[in-house]
Parts: C-alpha cells; sequence; structure tokens
C-alpha cells in the first residue's frame, strides 16, 4: 500500500533534517515523500538538497499560506493513503509500517494515533479523550499530525479551505467526519510534535476559526442539534483563553510595568497548592524576593524549596499574597487579626487581574497592588 508523506515547510532550517531524517529512515517501501517549499531564504533548500535522492516530489516557490501550501501537496499525491508531517515534527521508528498494518487489517478511511508533546527537550504524552464521536466539533480529538487517510477522502471532501489561516486542518477533520468516514483510532504514538506552533502561539484566534467552522460545518451537514452545545463550549473556553493570552502579551510587552505593580520588600506567598506554585512562577519570572510560604495548619516545613511557616512567624514588615481561592475570606480574617495593614495583603486573582490589564493595547491607569 503506497503512503504519501507530505512535508510543508518555509525557513525551517532548524528543524527540516530531523523531519525529513524520520521519513526516510522508516524502511517502508512504497513510500512517496512530497516536500513544498514557499521559497525560503534561509538554509532550508540547501537541507533538502543533501536529501533529494529520498524526495519523490520537491516544489520551491511562493504561495498564499500554509494551507495553500498543503493542497499543493494534496493534488500532487499518489499514494493510497497520505498523511502530513509539520516541518518541525517527526515520526516515531517504524510508524508507516504499524499505519500499512492497520488499514490491511481493518475496514477503515482513517487511522488516528496519538501524539508525544516536545517541549525544550522533553517529550510528554498527550492523552486525548475520543470516546465521543462529537467532540471533533469542540477539542481536538484526531490530532493532524497523527492522522493518516485513504486518498479517496480527498477526492470526495476536497481540500483545506484556505479562507483559515490557523484552524483549516481542523475544519477539514470535521467535514470528513461529517461526511460519515470512520476514523480508526489507535493507542501506537506515532509523531513527535514539537510545541509552539502557529495555533499553540494563536490560540484565541484558532478557537474562533474553529468555533465558526464548526457551525458552518453542522449547518451544512444538518447537524444542527449540536449548536447549542457547540456555543456552550466556545463561550466558556474563549473567554480563559482571551485571558491566558492577555497574560502571556503583559509578560512579553510590559515585563517592566507589572514590576511597578509591586513594593520593595519581601513578599509571603500564603498556601501550598496549586495556585500558590503558579504565584511562585510569577514572582520568579518577575525576580521578586520571596520570603516563604504561609500554610495555616504547617502541614510541611519547605515548598518548592522553600520554608513554610505558620502565620503567627509572619514578619509584619513583609508582604502576603494570597493564593488560595476557596478560603480567601478567613484568611483574610486571620491576617487583620494579626495587625498587619490592608496595604500589605492582596490575592493572587486580584494580582492576575491587573496582569491581565496590562496586557490590554491600552492602558487607562497605573494600579497599585499595595495601596
Amino acid at each position: 500500500m503506497k503512503i504519501s508523506v507530505i512535508t510543508v515547510c518555509y525557513n525551517s532550517e532548524k528543524t527540516i533534517e530531523q523531519t525529513i531524517q524520520s521519513v526516510i529512515s522508516q524502511k517502508y517501501d512504497d513510500l512517496e515523500y512530497i516536500i513544498i517549499d514557499g521559497g525560503s531564504t534561509d538554509r532550508t533548500l540547501d537541507i533538502i538538497d543533501r536529501y533529494r535522492n529520498n524526495i519523490s516530489v520537491f516544489i520551491s516557490e511562493p504561495d498564499n499560506g500554509l494551507y495553500d501550501a498543503m493542497n499543493k501537496g494534496m493534488n500532487l499525491m499518489s499514494g493510497d493513503i497520505f498523511a502530513f508531517l509539520n516541518s518541525d515534527d517527526w515520526y516515531a521508528p517504524g510508524t508507516l509500517k504499524k499505519v500499512n498494518y492497520y488499514f490491511e487489517k481493518n475496514d477503515t478511511c482513517m487511522v488516528s494515533g496519538n501524539i508525544f508533546l516536545h517541549n525544550n527537550g522533553e517529550n510528554k504524552k498527550l492523552v486525548l479523550d475520543r470516546s465521543n464521536k462529537e467532540d471533533v466539533f469542540l477539542r481536538l480529538v484526531y490530532p493532524h499530525p497523527a492522522l493518516f487517510s485513504r486518498k479517496e477522502v480527498y477526492m470526495r471532501v476536497g481540500g483545506f479551505n484556505t479562507k483559515y489561516r490557523i484552524a483549516a486542518d481542523v475544519d477539514w477533520v470535521m467535514r470528513v467526519c461529517s461526511s460519515g468516514y470512520k476514523v480508526l483510532c489507535v493507542d501506537d504514538y506515532f509523531t513527535y510534535f514539537r510545541e509552539g506552533g502557529l495555533s499553540s502561539e494563536k490560540r484565541y484566534e484558532s478557537l474562533i476559526e474553529q468555533y465558526h467552522a464548526a457551525i458552518q460545518c453542522i449547518q451544512k451537514y444538518h447537524k444542527e442539534y449540536l449548536r447549542e452545545k457547540i456555543d456552550d463550549y466556545y463561550n466558556l473556553v474563549l473567554p480563559c483563553v482571551e485571558k491566558e493570552e492577555l497574560i502571556k502579551n503583559a509578560f512579553e510587552e510590559h515585563l517592566d510595568e507589572i514590576k511597578e505593580l509591586f513594593d520593595e520588600g519581601e513578599y509571603y506567598i500564603w498556601g501550598t497548592g496549586a495556585m500558590a506554585k503558579n504565584c511562585l512562577g510569577i514572582f520568579e519570572k518577575l525576580n521578586i524576593p520571596v520570603a516563604g510560604f504561609i500554610d495555616s495548619y504547617k502541614k510541611q516545613e519547605r515548598f518548592e524549596n522553600y520554608q513554610v511557616i505558620s502565620p503567627d512567624e509572619i514578619d509584619i514588615n513583609g508582604y502576603i499574597c494570597i493564593s488560595s481561592v476557596k478560603y480567601e475570606k478567613e484568611i483574610i480574617d486571620v491576617i487583620k487579626s494579626i495587625g498587619i495593614d490592608e496595604s500589605r495583603y492582596f490575592t493572587y486573582a486580584y494580582l492576575m487581574e491587573q496582569i491581565e490589564r496590562k496586557g490590554c493595547l491600552e492602558i487607562e491607569e497605573d494600579i497599585i497592588l499595595h495601596g
């Protein structure tokens, strides 16, 4: 069974060689490897040229974006099965032989494997819930870097809708699944996915596109009974993601302004849970001195390599960030009973709110955490 693997690239000199090597080292006899380059100006073309004997089709020319280039690749493929491997991802050894086996032994038009998430030299398994097929309209169900399809799927459904700049691959999967094609989900981890791509960097915009794609898809394929479920999901998720991106923007563009939210002096973090750990991460990123953690019941001596103290050990000249949400009122009552002025404590939720505001395009007023 002939498998066409398509790699689209542009100025990918840092990662393209690993991608190519992972494909040609598969030792799969009936392989068609297609590379579509968008007219790279770095060393990408030189690297590709080293492997030209192993590449079936190669084109380098300007295109109208990622999905235009991917459509070019599909138009050129001749395999029975096809897949896309991004220029910063790579296959696990033996992937193509496993894929061939699954297609030969099962009545299916698509095979969906799993992926490893690669970040800063570490690989982590992405765990997906694929029990509900309707979730394809809401979240990642069939990760595209580990999805293999029969050519007939493309012949019937068509290529990528280039009006979507970030989520055309998600739209394509929605359309394919709505057309009634069977997807065989397997536990094998086919692909290593390098985090930090376009959809990761612009997650909010990606979700907006996914929402519009989902609505158009259910209208076209007469699945409007899903409209309320889709609306509820995106109305819940989008504000959270927007907030995350504002905070991320604040740290990238307004770091000095965020530091100005703090007075000089040491800060305690009240709590020793997940929120306290998040709070510590922000303090360390800003180089804000942390005196330690406060635990109402002092269940441990140290947390994240910092000393844990009880409330009666607090230095009243320090500042306190309350990380706990559930017991916020009770903690404030304890702080007041100790005699600490209200200008010397604030909540983690309040801190995040102010950082979020710094991430907005316009800052109307300067906000101080401690007064």
